[in-house]
């Protein structure tokens, strides 16, 4: 369009000038301009390279770093290095600050814990809800991504952001800090227990269990400590990565499980807006749930390894006792109610209905 203009101009001033011995030059130049007008026609417009800071608040050796990095290797070379998507050496913010960060464009995207939308953004919570995780954390990722697309996408904003994926860890185990496992809702009664916040800890204080609540990257030194003797919501992977496996006994499997935890992954929304149409596609086809599977699987593999390695230190695993698993269901569905009401309240959607609906979604996307 710019050669159009500029080819266009020079007509005209060539055309103004045209008297007397300047009409044999018009003869000359009209059959250059009529070119000049083809070739621009039909030339592509130039598109200016693209490069995207993606803040990653993991450590370099987390096993998601390698997933980040091989989406902007696709991105890049499905847009012949055009967009390039670079990752800060260090996070540009603490957790809980990453939208603000992008947001306010310290970095031009990233990804969250969606437990600090849950206020914000209440439809992010919705695998997050108690019992749907069937240990699947590639199924769990991508019906995370589709559910929120289907109910959420079209009535929730989440402000300054535009959200092109999502991806679960893998499920949370409770498990036992000393050589008595925990078997029973008494035993558990007993113990003092470290509960990740959100839906365990809600759960555990509607069951008026004695608990401590606090950010993950604590445990380490209350395990350590003796401050508690129990803890709920590491998965295999950060038990692992945490520090925490030398304190860790034992630990109760349960299908479904209360919680894993979700995050979603976004641009700063002007930053977004500015990218040519073409750009905007190819991230979308790269993320979404493309990234969500690559993400999940990865996720799947690190909690097999960490579990053996589990193993391998001597942590058991056994099956939950019906009564305590029983009691659970009974406070998590205090913890959904809430949600549900949120969710109602907030956009006049069903929750209930979302939940069955995310659950056999999960269902069906877990099987072999």
């Amino acid at each position: 369009m710019a050669l159009l203009i500029i080819a266009a101009r020079r007509y005209e001033r060539f055309s103004s000038l045209a008297t007397g011995p300047w009409e044999d030059l018009m003869t000359l130049k009209k059959p250059f301009v009529a070119t000049l007008f083809a070739a621009a026609a039909f030339a592509s417009p130039v598109i200016a390279e693209t490069d995207l800071t993606f803040n990653l608040f993991i450590p370099q050796n987390h096993f998601a770093w390698p997933v980040f990095e091989a989406w902007a290797a696709d991105i890049a070379a499905a847009t012949d290095g055009d967009v390039r998507i670079t990752f800060p050496p260090q996070s540009v913010a603490p957790p809980p600050g990453i939208v603000d960060a992008v947001r306010n464009g310290v970095a031009d995207g990233g990804f969250i814990f969606n437990g600090f939308l849950a206020q914000s953004a209440p439809g992010t919570m919705l695998t997050q809800m108690p019992f749907i995780d069937l240990g699947n954390s590639e199924a769990m990722s991508v019906a995370f991504w589709e559910s929120y697309q289907e109910f959420f996408a079209g009535v929730e904003q989440i402000r300054g952001v535009e959200l092109v994926s999502g991806f679960h860890l893998g499920p949370t185990y409770l498990c036992s800090t000393t050589d008595t496992p925990i078997t029973t809702l008494e035993d558990l009664r007993s113990r003092r227990i470290w509960a990740l916040p959100g839906t365990i800890a809600d759960t555990f204080a509607a069951m008026d269990l004695a608990i401590t609540a606090s950010p993950a990257v604590n445990l380490q030194e209350l395990v350590s400590r003796n401050t508690v003797d129990a803890h709920y919501g590491q998965t295999m992977e950060t038990t692992i990565a945490f520090g925490i496996g030398p304190y860790t006994k034992s630990c109760v499997e349960m299908s479904p499980h209360m919680l894993s935890a979700s995050f979603s992954i976004f641009f700063n929304q002007r930053v977004w807006d500015r990218l040519p149409e073409e750009y905007r596609a190819v991230i979308t086809e790269y993320s979404g749930p493309a990234l969500a599977r690559r993400l999940g699987a990865a996720t799947d593999v690190a909690d097999d390894e960490a579990r053996a390695q589990l193993e391998a230190m001597g942590v058991t695993f056994a099956p939950v006792d019906p009564d305590l698993l029983a009691a659970m269901h009974d406070a998590s569905d205090g913890v959904a109610q809430l949600w549900v009401d949120q969710i109602e309240a907030a956009y006049g959607l069903d929750g209930r209905a979302i939940i069955d609906a995310t659950r056999a979604r999960v269902a069906a996307a877990s099987q072999p």
